[in-house]
Protein backbone atom coordinates (compact mmCIF):
# COMPACT_ATOMS: atom_id res chain seq x y z
CA UNK A 1 0.00 0.00 0.00
CA UNK A 2 2.54 1.98 0.76
CA UNK A 3 4.08 1.92 -3.03
CA UNK A 4 1.06 3.52 -4.25
CA UNK A 5 1.50 7.17 -5.59
CA UNK A 6 -2.06 8.34 -5.83
CA UNK A 7 -5.28 8.58 -2.79
CA UNK A 8 -6.63 4.70 -1.83
CA UNK A 9 -10.46 4.98 -1.07
CA UNK A 10 -10.91 1.63 -0.74
CA UNK A 11 -9.13 -1.19 0.24
CA UNK A 12 -9.84 -4.94 -0.81
CA UNK A 13 -7.92 -7.47 0.70
CA UNK A 14 -7.73 -11.24 0.27
CA UNK A 15 -4.34 -12.24 1.45
CA UNK A 16 -4.20 -15.11 3.76
CA UNK A 17 -5.02 -14.14 7.26
CA UNK A 18 -1.88 -14.02 8.89
CA UNK A 19 -0.47 -10.99 6.41
CA UNK A 20 -3.91 -8.79 7.06
CA UNK A 21 -2.79 -6.96 10.09
CA UNK A 22 0.02 -5.78 8.12
CA UNK A 23 -1.88 -4.78 5.56
CA UNK A 24 -4.30 -2.95 7.82
CA UNK A 25 -1.46 -0.91 8.92
CA UNK A 26 -0.20 0.01 5.74
CA UNK A 27 -4.29 1.58 5.12
CA UNK A 28 -4.03 3.11 7.72
CA UNK A 29 -0.66 4.83 7.11
CA UNK A 30 -1.99 5.99 3.31
CA UNK A 31 -5.16 7.41 5.12
CA UNK A 32 -7.50 4.66 3.27
CA UNK A 33 -11.29 4.67 5.00
CA UNK A 34 -12.69 2.01 4.14
CA UNK A 35 -11.46 -1.95 3.87
CA UNK A 36 -13.39 -4.96 2.63
CA UNK A 37 -11.42 -7.95 4.15
CA UNK A 38 -12.70 -11.42 1.96
CA UNK A 39 -9.91 -13.08 3.75
CA UNK A 40 -11.22 -15.98 6.31
CA UNK A 41 -9.51 -17.61 9.05
CA UNK A 42 -10.52 -15.31 11.54
CA UNK A 43 -12.97 -15.83 14.49
CA UNK A 44 -15.12 -18.19 12.46
CA UNK A 45 -12.23 -20.57 13.15
CA UNK A 46 -11.33 -19.15 16.91
CA UNK A 47 -9.16 -16.86 16.06
CA UNK A 48 -10.81 -13.90 17.51
CA UNK A 49 -7.19 -12.26 18.23
CA UNK A 50 -6.64 -11.65 15.03
CA UNK A 51 -9.51 -10.17 14.46
CA UNK A 52 -9.76 -8.06 17.42
CA UNK A 53 -6.51 -6.67 15.88
CA UNK A 54 -7.77 -5.69 12.73
CA UNK A 55 -10.35 -3.72 14.65
CA UNK A 56 -8.36 -2.05 16.97
CA UNK A 57 -6.37 -0.47 14.13
CA UNK A 58 -9.63 0.27 12.10
CA UNK A 59 -10.72 2.23 14.69
CA UNK A 60 -7.47 4.28 15.21
CA UNK A 61 -7.36 4.90 12.23
CA UNK A 62 -11.43 5.64 11.66
CA UNK A 63 -11.59 2.74 8.57
CA UNK A 64 -14.76 1.25 8.56
CA UNK A 65 -14.22 -2.73 7.77
CA UNK A 66 -16.50 -5.10 6.12
CA UNK A 67 -15.96 -8.52 6.80
CA UNK A 68 -14.09 -10.55 6.90
CA UNK A 69 -14.72 -13.50 5.81
CA UNK A 70 -16.54 -12.49 2.93
CA UNK A 71 -17.53 -11.82 -0.80
CA UNK A 72 -17.88 -8.33 -0.21
CA UNK A 73 -19.79 -5.54 -1.62
CA UNK A 74 -21.81 -5.07 -5.00
CA UNK A 75 -23.11 -1.92 -6.68
CA UNK A 76 -25.15 -2.43 -9.65
CA UNK A 77 -24.97 1.39 -10.42
CA UNK A 78 -21.61 2.03 -11.08
CA UNK A 79 -20.35 -1.60 -11.36
CA UNK A 80 -18.12 -1.84 -8.25
CA UNK A 81 -17.58 -5.47 -7.00
CA UNK A 82 -15.28 -7.16 -5.03
CA UNK A 83 -16.17 -10.85 -5.20
CA UNK A 84 -14.22 -13.18 -6.49
CA UNK A 85 -16.87 -15.11 -8.11
CA UNK A 86 -17.86 -14.39 -11.78
CA UNK A 87 -21.17 -12.93 -11.73
CA UNK A 88 -22.80 -12.51 -15.22
CA UNK A 89 -25.71 -11.33 -16.94
CA UNK A 90 -26.89 -10.09 -12.98
CA UNK A 91 -29.82 -7.59 -14.11
CA UNK A 92 -30.23 -3.94 -12.46
CA UNK A 93 -33.39 -3.89 -10.44
CA UNK A 94 -34.97 -2.72 -6.94
CA UNK A 95 -33.67 -5.97 -5.09
CA UNK A 96 -31.28 -5.21 -2.52
CA UNK A 97 -29.17 -8.27 -0.51
CA UNK A 98 -27.09 -8.66 2.66
CA UNK A 99 -25.75 -11.64 3.93
CA UNK A 100 -23.68 -12.68 6.93
CA UNK A 101 -21.77 -15.28 4.62
CA UNK A 102 -18.98 -15.71 2.59
CA UNK A 103 -19.27 -18.00 -0.26
CA UNK A 104 -23.01 -18.74 0.10
CA UNK A 105 -23.78 -15.04 -0.89
CA UNK A 106 -21.63 -15.23 -4.14
CA UNK A 107 -23.59 -18.89 -5.09
CA UNK A 108 -26.94 -16.88 -3.99
CA UNK A 109 -26.04 -14.29 -6.85
CA UNK A 110 -25.32 -16.76 -9.52
CA UNK A 111 -28.34 -18.71 -8.61
CA UNK A 112 -30.41 -15.12 -8.93
CA UNK A 113 -28.10 -14.38 -12.55
CA UNK A 114 -29.05 -17.42 -14.04
CA UNK A 115 -32.48 -17.96 -13.10
CA UNK A 116 -34.77 -15.05 -11.71
CA UNK A 117 -36.15 -12.15 -13.91
CA UNK A 118 -35.80 -9.69 -11.45
CA UNK A 119 -33.05 -7.15 -10.50
CA UNK A 120 -30.61 -5.99 -8.21
CA UNK A 121 -29.72 -2.99 -6.90
CA UNK A 122 -26.83 -3.31 -4.07
CA UNK A 123 -25.04 -6.39 -2.22
CA UNK A 124 -23.20 -6.47 1.11
CA UNK A 125 -21.91 -9.51 2.16
CA UNK A 126 -21.27 -8.78 5.68
CA UNK A 127 -19.17 -11.95 7.04
CA UNK A 128 -18.23 -12.11 10.00
CA UNK A 129 -19.08 -8.44 11.11
CA UNK A 130 -16.00 -7.46 12.84
CA UNK A 131 -17.01 -3.81 12.19
CA UNK A 132 -19.99 -2.76 9.84
CA UNK A 133 -23.40 -4.36 11.40
CA UNK A 134 -26.47 -5.51 10.15
CA UNK A 135 -28.50 -2.27 11.16
CA UNK A 136 -25.85 -0.07 9.49
CA UNK A 137 -26.51 -1.87 6.03
CA UNK A 138 -30.26 -1.25 6.46
CA UNK A 139 -29.78 2.37 6.97
CA UNK A 140 -27.80 2.93 4.11
CA UNK A 141 -30.38 1.10 2.00
CA UNK A 142 -32.94 2.91 3.63
CA UNK A 143 -31.54 5.90 1.90
CA UNK A 144 -31.22 4.16 -1.96
CA UNK A 145 -33.05 5.45 -4.27
CA UNK A 146 -32.40 2.44 -5.98
CA UNK A 147 -33.79 0.02 -3.96
CA UNK A 148 -37.07 -0.58 -2.87
CA UNK A 149 -36.96 -3.93 -0.69
CA UNK A 150 -33.87 -5.21 0.79
CA UNK A 151 -33.45 -9.10 1.28
CA UNK A 152 -31.21 -10.61 4.34
CA UNK A 153 -29.57 -13.83 5.64
CA UNK A 154 -28.15 -13.33 9.00
CA UNK A 155 -27.00 -15.62 11.21
CA UNK A 156 -26.88 -13.63 14.22
CA UNK A 157 -27.41 -10.32 15.72
CA UNK A 158 -24.85 -7.69 17.94
CA UNK A 159 -26.68 -5.11 18.46
CA UNK A 160 -29.89 -5.83 19.18
CA UNK A 161 -31.40 -2.45 19.89
CA UNK A 162 -30.16 -0.85 16.77
CA UNK A 163 -31.14 -3.11 14.53
CA UNK A 164 -34.52 -2.99 15.99
CA UNK A 165 -34.72 0.82 15.78
CA UNK A 166 -33.38 0.96 12.23
CA UNK A 167 -35.63 -1.73 11.46
CA UNK A 168 -38.94 -0.33 12.44
CA UNK A 169 -38.22 2.89 10.12
CA UNK A 170 -37.03 0.95 7.28
CA UNK A 171 -40.19 -1.13 6.96
CA UNK A 172 -42.75 2.10 7.22
CA UNK A 173 -40.95 2.48 3.48
CA UNK A 174 -39.57 -0.87 2.60
CA UNK A 175 -40.33 -4.54 2.88
CA UNK A 176 -36.98 -6.36 4.77
CA UNK A 177 -37.16 -10.03 4.38
CA UNK A 178 -34.99 -11.98 6.60
CA UNK A 179 -33.80 -15.53 6.25
CA UNK A 180 -32.37 -16.43 9.82
CA UNK A 181 -30.35 -19.51 10.17
CA UNK A 182 -29.07 -21.41 13.52
CA UNK A 183 -32.80 -21.59 14.80
CA UNK A 184 -31.74 -24.70 16.84
CA UNK A 185 -29.55 -25.86 19.10
CA UNK A 186 -27.23 -28.21 16.58
CA UNK A 187 -26.97 -24.80 14.08
CA UNK A 188 -26.53 -22.39 16.42
CA UNK A 189 -23.11 -24.35 16.86
CA UNK A 190 -22.02 -24.51 13.19
CA UNK A 191 -23.29 -20.84 13.02
CA UNK A 192 -20.40 -20.08 15.74
CA UNK A 193 -17.96 -22.18 13.72
CA UNK A 194 -19.03 -20.24 10.33
CA UNK A 195 -19.15 -16.77 11.21
CA UNK A 196 -18.59 -16.74 14.59
CA UNK A 197 -21.65 -15.53 15.40
CA UNK A 198 -24.15 -16.34 18.57
CA UNK A 199 -27.53 -16.85 16.95
CA UNK A 200 -29.64 -16.35 19.59
CA UNK A 201 -33.12 -17.48 20.95
CA UNK A 202 -34.98 -17.57 18.16
CA UNK A 203 -38.36 -17.07 20.09
CA UNK A 204 -36.84 -13.53 20.76
CA UNK A 205 -35.51 -12.88 17.31
CA UNK A 206 -39.21 -13.51 15.96
CA UNK A 207 -40.53 -11.33 18.14
CA UNK A 208 -38.49 -8.66 17.42
CA UNK A 209 -39.57 -9.24 13.55
CA UNK A 210 -42.80 -8.55 14.00
CA UNK A 211 -42.43 -5.90 16.19
CA UNK A 212 -40.35 -4.18 13.71
CA UNK A 213 -42.61 -5.19 11.03
CA UNK A 214 -39.48 -7.23 9.32
CA UNK A 215 -41.29 -10.78 7.13
CA UNK A 216 -39.35 -13.82 8.37
CA UNK A 217 -39.15 -16.31 5.86
CA UNK A 218 -38.05 -20.06 6.77
CA UNK A 219 -35.76 -20.88 3.38
CA UNK A 220 -34.27 -19.70 0.28
CA UNK A 221 -36.84 -20.61 -1.98
CA UNK A 222 -39.50 -18.59 -0.10
CA UNK A 223 -36.44 -15.75 0.15
CA UNK A 224 -36.45 -15.82 -3.57
CA UNK A 225 -40.83 -16.22 -4.07
CA UNK A 226 -41.27 -12.98 -2.02
CA UNK A 227 -38.79 -11.36 -2.99
CA UNK A 228 -39.52 -11.31 -7.03
CA UNK A 229 -43.24 -10.85 -5.56
CA UNK A 230 -41.97 -7.41 -4.07
CA UNK A 231 -39.86 -6.77 -6.44
CA UNK A 232 -42.57 -6.88 -9.00
CA UNK A 233 -45.98 -5.81 -7.87
CA UNK A 234 -47.79 -3.21 -6.04
CA UNK A 235 -49.10 -3.68 -2.01
CA UNK A 236 -52.74 -5.06 -1.95
CA UNK A 237 -55.42 -2.62 -0.42
CA UNK A 238 -56.68 -5.68 1.37
CA UNK A 239 -56.80 -9.22 1.78
CA UNK A 240 -59.62 -10.32 -0.89
CA UNK A 241 -57.92 -12.77 -3.45
CA UNK A 242 -59.55 -13.69 -6.76
CA UNK A 243 -58.43 -17.11 -8.41
CA UNK A 244 -58.85 -17.57 -12.31
CA UNK A 245 -57.91 -21.06 -12.37
CA UNK A 246 -57.61 -23.81 -15.75
CA UNK A 247 -58.66 -26.58 -13.51
CA UNK A 248 -60.86 -26.62 -10.87
CA UNK A 249 -59.10 -28.46 -8.77
CA UNK A 250 -56.19 -25.94 -8.45
CA UNK A 251 -59.36 -23.33 -7.39
CA UNK A 252 -59.69 -25.38 -4.56
CA UNK A 253 -56.13 -25.84 -3.54
CA UNK A 254 -55.77 -22.08 -3.87
CA UNK A 255 -59.23 -21.46 -1.68
CA UNK A 256 -57.76 -23.64 1.19
CA UNK A 257 -54.40 -22.18 0.70
CA UNK A 258 -55.74 -18.48 1.33
CA UNK A 259 -58.05 -19.51 4.42
CA UNK A 260 -54.91 -21.01 5.92
CA UNK A 261 -52.84 -18.08 5.21
CA UNK A 262 -55.36 -14.96 6.69
CA UNK A 263 -56.78 -14.26 3.19
CA UNK A 264 -60.45 -13.90 2.02
CA UNK A 265 -61.92 -15.26 -0.89
CA UNK A 266 -63.48 -12.36 -3.01
CA UNK A 267 -67.05 -11.96 -4.13
CA UNK A 268 -66.87 -11.11 -7.08
CA UNK A 269 -69.05 -8.59 -8.53
CA UNK A 270 -72.53 -8.95 -10.80
CA UNK A 271 -70.55 -6.94 -13.93
CA UNK A 272 -67.97 -9.19 -13.34
CA UNK A 273 -70.12 -12.17 -13.91
CA UNK A 274 -71.64 -10.27 -16.66
CA UNK A 275 -68.36 -9.59 -18.59
CA UNK A 276 -67.31 -13.84 -17.45
CA UNK A 277 -70.39 -14.68 -19.06
CA UNK A 278 -69.62 -13.60 -22.55
CA UNK A 279 -66.75 -16.28 -23.20
CA UNK A 280 -68.89 -18.88 -20.94
CA UNK A 281 -70.50 -21.46 -21.20
CA UNK A 282 -74.78 -21.21 -20.48
CA UNK A 283 -74.52 -24.40 -18.59
CA UNK A 284 -71.37 -23.67 -15.93
CA UNK A 285 -71.56 -21.95 -13.00
CA UNK A 286 -69.72 -18.07 -12.42
CA UNK A 287 -67.83 -18.58 -9.13
CA UNK A 288 -64.89 -17.25 -6.80
CA UNK A 289 -62.24 -19.31 -7.84
CA UNK A 290 -63.04 -18.80 -11.21
CA UNK A 291 -62.84 -22.16 -13.71
CA UNK A 292 -61.44 -21.10 -16.84
CA UNK A 293 -61.94 -24.19 -18.39
CA UNK A 294 -65.19 -24.08 -19.86
CA UNK A 295 -64.39 -20.74 -21.30
CA UNK A 296 -61.32 -22.05 -22.84
CA UNK A 297 -63.16 -24.68 -24.82
CA UNK A 298 -65.97 -22.43 -25.72
CA UNK A 299 -64.22 -19.76 -26.62
CA UNK A 300 -60.28 -20.23 -27.13
CA UNK A 301 -57.60 -19.94 -24.59
CA UNK A 302 -56.55 -16.18 -25.75
CA UNK A 303 -59.88 -15.20 -25.66
CA UNK A 304 -60.74 -16.73 -22.01
CA UNK A 305 -57.68 -15.88 -20.67
CA UNK A 306 -57.58 -12.11 -21.75
CA UNK A 307 -61.18 -11.82 -21.05
CA UNK A 308 -61.26 -13.19 -17.04
CA UNK A 309 -58.06 -11.40 -16.70
CA UNK A 310 -59.51 -8.28 -17.22
CA UNK A 311 -62.77 -8.15 -15.63
CA UNK A 312 -61.07 -9.75 -12.19
CA UNK A 313 -58.56 -7.42 -12.12
CA UNK A 314 -60.63 -4.23 -12.86
CA UNK A 315 -63.17 -5.94 -10.22
CA UNK A 316 -63.11 -2.98 -7.26
CA UNK A 317 -64.03 -5.96 -4.54
CA UNK A 318 -60.69 -7.52 -5.33
CA UNK A 319 -57.41 -6.67 -3.85
CA UNK A 320 -55.04 -9.71 -5.14
CA UNK A 321 -55.80 -11.82 -8.46
CA UNK A 322 -53.76 -15.14 -8.74
CA UNK A 323 -54.04 -17.02 -12.11
CA UNK A 324 -53.36 -20.75 -12.52
CA UNK A 325 -52.43 -21.94 -16.01
CA UNK A 326 -52.10 -25.14 -17.34
CA UNK A 327 -49.73 -25.93 -20.38
CA UNK A 328 -49.08 -28.38 -22.35
CA UNK A 329 -48.75 -30.06 -26.21
CA UNK A 330 -50.86 -29.21 -28.40
CA UNK A 331 -52.28 -26.23 -26.68
CA UNK A 332 -52.34 -22.45 -27.72
CA UNK A 333 -49.81 -21.13 -25.27
CA UNK A 334 -51.16 -17.56 -23.57
CA UNK A 335 -48.32 -15.63 -24.37
CA UNK A 336 -50.27 -12.79 -26.03
CA UNK A 337 -52.06 -11.92 -23.06
CA UNK A 338 -53.38 -8.06 -23.28
CA UNK A 339 -51.83 -7.81 -19.78
CA UNK A 340 -48.58 -8.06 -21.51
CA UNK A 341 -49.30 -5.62 -23.85
CA UNK A 342 -50.75 -3.04 -21.95
CA UNK A 343 -48.54 -0.13 -21.13
CA UNK A 344 -50.36 1.04 -17.60
CA UNK A 345 -49.50 -0.58 -14.16
CA UNK A 346 -51.86 -2.27 -12.15
CA UNK A 347 -52.78 -0.94 -9.24
CA UNK A 348 -52.56 -4.43 -7.27
CA UNK A 349 -50.96 -7.73 -7.24
CA UNK A 350 -51.47 -10.01 -10.08
CA UNK A 351 -49.56 -13.45 -9.66
CA UNK A 352 -49.15 -16.42 -12.01
CA UNK A 353 -48.89 -20.66 -11.06
CA UNK A 354 -47.65 -22.54 -14.25
CA UNK A 355 -48.28 -25.67 -13.66
CA UNK A 356 -48.10 -28.69 -16.85
CA UNK A 357 -45.16 -29.16 -19.08
CA UNK A 358 -41.86 -28.06 -17.73
CA UNK A 359 -40.33 -26.78 -21.51
CA UNK A 360 -43.71 -24.70 -21.60
CA UNK A 361 -43.99 -23.92 -18.42
CA UNK A 362 -40.45 -22.37 -18.51
CA UNK A 363 -40.95 -20.59 -21.55
CA UNK A 364 -44.65 -19.00 -20.28
CA UNK A 365 -42.19 -17.75 -16.56
CA UNK A 366 -39.94 -15.92 -18.68
CA UNK A 367 -42.78 -13.94 -21.08
CA UNK A 368 -44.41 -13.23 -17.90
CA UNK A 369 -42.39 -12.21 -15.53
CA UNK A 370 -40.01 -10.43 -18.01
CA UNK A 371 -43.39 -7.84 -18.36
CA UNK A 372 -43.25 -8.01 -14.37
CA UNK A 373 -45.75 -10.79 -13.41
CA UNK A 374 -44.32 -13.23 -10.85
CA UNK A 375 -44.89 -16.49 -11.51
CA UNK A 376 -44.48 -19.98 -8.98
CA UNK A 377 -44.49 -23.73 -9.97
CA UNK A 378 -47.04 -24.49 -7.09
CA UNK A 379 -49.79 -23.02 -6.19
CA UNK A 380 -49.49 -22.79 -2.36
CA UNK A 381 -46.53 -20.82 -3.12
CA UNK A 382 -48.29 -18.21 -4.88
CA UNK A 383 -50.94 -17.84 -2.18
CA UNK A 384 -47.78 -17.86 0.38
CA UNK A 385 -46.30 -14.68 -1.74
CA UNK A 386 -49.92 -12.90 -1.91
CA UNK A 387 -50.41 -13.57 1.97
CA UNK A 388 -46.82 -12.14 2.46
CA UNK A 389 -47.61 -8.69 0.91
CA UNK A 390 -51.10 -8.11 2.62
CA UNK A 391 -49.26 -8.46 5.88
CA UNK A 392 -46.93 -6.07 5.07
CA UNK A 393 -49.17 -3.61 3.85
CA UNK A 394 -50.99 -4.00 7.25
CA UNK A 395 -47.64 -3.54 9.50
CA UNK A 396 -46.87 -1.01 7.50
CA UNK A 397 -50.08 0.75 7.82
CA UNK A 398 -49.95 -0.17 11.81
CA UNK A 399 -46.11 1.14 12.14
CA UNK A 400 -46.89 4.47 10.44
CA UNK A 401 -49.18 5.12 13.01
CA UNK A 402 -47.21 3.89 16.09
CA UNK A 403 -43.76 5.77 14.77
Amino acid sequence: MDLIPDEVDTAIIATPASTVVEIMESCARKGVKAAIVVSSGFSEEGNKRLEQEIVKIAKRAGIRVIGPNTTGVLNTANNFITTFVPIENLRRGNVALVAQTGMFLGAMLRSIASSQHFGVSKVVGLGNKCDVDDWEALEYLAQDPETALIGMYIEGIKDGRGFLEVSQRVTKEKPVLILKSGITEVGSKVVLSHTGSLSGKDEVFDAACKQAGIIRVRSLEELIDLTKAFAFQPLPRGNRVAVVSFTGAGGVIATDACAENGLAVARISRETEKRLRRVTPKWHRILNPVDLWPAVEASGTIEACNTAIKAIVEDEGVDEVIVILAVFKGMVLPCDLDILKEKRHLDKPLLFCIIGDKDYAELMTGVLERRGFPVYPYITRAVKASAAMHRYSAQRKRLCLLF
